[in-house]
């Protein structure tokens, strides 16, 4: 094989260009460094001199990661969906099973309740809650997993189980009638309080944190008449209408607080105990030399 078909090998494949970047990348720097000290400290102690310093590099960055929650983090947040059911009592969560025989025009207690669609009255006054604020925030994430969990088109490789969640093929065959929030409060063991120093370096435990989104299918669309006219002059487009054989639909979200700054946590450990061999390694070196110069001078 020439060293041409080798360079046609690795331009082909981008995986094998890209593991092939970083290898060289951590060769040149680090190798770099390592030839420097090598030069002027010996081999060994070169390399130990690197090595020390390479991860106390590592520990103050993966630090900083931890602290900010950036870099090489771990999972998101999101709404994972537990059940799409007609009946609630048939969900095993206590407070879903309290939404049975509940009309969906009738708030539940216990419940923040969002209303899909709902005209802002501009003559009300603006009284800002933090915590509906922050509800309807959940809510929006919410109806949007929700409705990415019950609508598949046909070209969805979910349509081919057995038993799927497939009820409609378009976000327009239903209507959303509401969102339902409740739980997910945060709190610290042993009742530590919440300040700028616990939130960064002591994580906090959440309730669980549960979505309702409440559904109903439309009527089979109407085809449009194009010589239908409205007093308008336009083509009269029929309004979707519930269909009232039809159940109402609950889709059943539990909230994944993620795990965003686990994997800087535990690369600071990691790097923390490397950086620790390392420094204890130069320093019994040290006391090598300091009693060979003892022995010496007495």
């Amino acid at each position: 094989m020439t060293a041409s078909h080798l360079v046609g090998i690795v331009s082909w494949d981008p995986v094998l260009t890209g593991y092939l970047a970083v290898i060289l990348g951590i060769a040149v720097l680090c190798g770099s460094v390592y030839l420097l000290l090598a030069t002027n400290l010996g081999v060994r102690l070169g390399f130990l001199v690197a090595w020390t310093g390479l991860w106390g590099w590592m520990l103050l960055m993966s630090i900083v990661w931890w602290v900010f929650g950036i870099g090489w983090i771990g999972s998101q947040p999101g709404w994972n969906v537990l059940a799409v059911t007609s009946d609630p009592a048939t969900v095993l969560v206590d407070e879903v099973q309290q939404l049975r025989g509940i009309p969906v025009d009738q708030p539940p207690d216990g419940w923040i309740q969002i209303v899909a669609d709902e005209k802002r009255d501009d003559n009300a006054e603006d009284v800002v809650d933090p915590e509906f604020v922050q509800a309807q925030a959940f809510a929006a994430d919410a109806r949007s997993a929700a409705d990415g969990h019950v609508v598949c088109d046909a070209a969805d490789p979910r349509q081919l189980l057995a038993v799927n969640s497939c009820l409609f093929s378009a976000a327009d065959e239903y209507k959303t009638y509401r969102v339902l929030i409740r739980g997910g409060e945060r709190y610290r063991p042993l009742g530590v309080p919440d300040n700028v120093i616990t939130q960064y370096f002591l994580p906090s435990r959440g309730r669980p944190h549960y979505a309702v989104v409440q559904i109903q299918p439309f009527r089979p669309r109407v085809e449009i008449d194009p010589n239908l006219f409205g007093d308008d002059g336009q083509i009269v487009i029929p309004d979707a209408q519930i269909d009232e054989n039809e159940p109402v639909y609950s889709v059943v979200l539990v909230r994944d607080h993620g795990s965003v700054r686990l994997r800087p946590a535990l690369l600071t450990i990691f790097s923390a105990l490397l950086f620790g061999l390392g420094c204890y390694h130069l320093h019994r070196r040290d006391q090598a030399i300091w009693a060979v110069r003892e022995a010496a001078n007495q």
